[in-house]
């Protein structure tokens, strides 16, 4: 499993270098008043938003502490303070509020609205910065690859093989996620180069390819005694049994949705977005799960398969990108060899990604 992001931390002794930068920050910040006044005399003009400034929202908005998004930047707790009422001067409003009472704080309306945009703004800072990076090392760079669990083995596997006979030496960097959300904000970011992970895509600067169809099944303790209905298991047999659910319901089909919309309240007794996790709880008799039918295996006795009636259990996997960002040559052929070994499905709804192929 892929390493988790870590958090930036300031290491012991940091603090001296945290109050130069605070210093340092004061007397950038100090000119931030002149220079508002000066704006608000022209209308047509507005104060930039500088993006450690940004970054100082961002921190505090997933903190909800000036304190502990100090520690994350590198800064002294009053120098997020300035940042934070600089910020509020470009923009002319509050965006910001402190609980009575407490340290922690919480974003206004008008924060959030903003938080919005300094997300993407910085994340298409960090994809500028690694496209320049990508440009100096030219071919040596590897190419960056994010997986949904479960589709690594069957989708890269055999594309790689053939990658590395067209190209001997070249890097590929992959790792595999339990959930795919991670992998849209590192594709964003510029830290992967390519992502496979179910569709649809969230709203971003994405590009896609629909690569292949995964079919899902209900996966229950072989013990059980479920009616089957021409092999089928019907919703409202499943009331009231133990079910094993997912945290993200972005990994796979959701059973639980599929019991609410029937009528009845599912019975979670457990939750894990991770396959094999949710296979050994199914295998021990603790629930039923829907599971990829890949990741059981046909000659387990502790484990009963079956569809759903009425529900169609497949999930759409896709390969994407940042359509706004300079992809390598090398991870050009790459994509252009995961799509042939997949054999790509749905092509009429590309929709404009052809074009961005073709102008790749």
């Amino acid at each position: 499993m892929a390493t988790p992001i870590r958090a930036v931390t300031t290491a012991p002794g940091a603090d001296t270098a945290a109050q130069d930068r605070a210093a340092s920050d004061r007397a950038s910040d100090s000119a931030t008043p002149d220079r508002a006044a000066s704006d608000s005399a022209t209308p047509d003009r507005a104060a930039p938003f500088e993006p450690r400034h940004l970054a100082a929202l961002v921190a505090v908005a997933k903190t909800g502490s000036f304190r502990v998004a100090g520690t994350q930047l590198g800064y002294v707790q009053s120098a997020v303070s300035r940042q934070i009422a600089t910020l509020e001067e470009a923009a002319g409003t509050r965006l910001v509020e402190r609980a009575r009472g407490g340290n922690e704080v919480h974003l206004t309306q008008a924060g959030e609205v903003l938080l919005t945009h300094a997300e993407a703004l910085l994340a298409r800072q960090t994809a500028a910065r690694a496209d320049l990076q990508q440009l100096a090392q030219g071919e040596t760079g590897a190419v960056r690859v994010g997986v949904l669990q479960g589709v690594g083995h069957r989708v890269l596997r055999s594309a790689l093989a053939v990658y590395r006979q067209r190209r001997p030496g070249a890097r590929v960097e992959a790792s595999e996620y339990p959930a795919d959300a991670p992998l849209f904000e590192l594709v964003e970011q510029g830290r992967l180069d390519l992502g496979l992970a179910g569709m649809p895509l969230p709203d971003g600067p994405f590009a896609r390819r629909n690569l292949l169809r995964v079919r899902w099944v209900l996966a229950m303790p072989a013990h059980w005694r479920i009616p089957r209905h021409d092999g089928v298991v019907r919703l409202p047999d499943l009331a009231g049994q133990p079910l094993i659910g997912r945290h993200d319901e972005r990994t796979g089909p959701s059973l639980e949705g599929q019991l609410r919309a029937a009528g009845t309240e599912p019975n979670v007794v457990f939750r894990t977005d991770i396959d094999e996790t949710m296979r050994g709880l199914v295998a021990a008799g603790v629930g039923a799960a829907l599971l990829p039918r890949v990741s059981v295996h046909e000659r387990d006795a502790t484990i009963a398969v079956a569809p759903l009636e009425d529900v169609a259990l497949t999930q759409v996997v896709g390969l994407f990108w940042h359509r706004e960002r300079l992809l390598s040559a090398a991870a050009v052929e790459l994509r252009g060899i995961v799509s042939e070994v997949c054999g790509r499905i749905e092509p009429g709804e590309a929709g404009d990604d052809g074009a961005a192929e073709a102008a790749a």
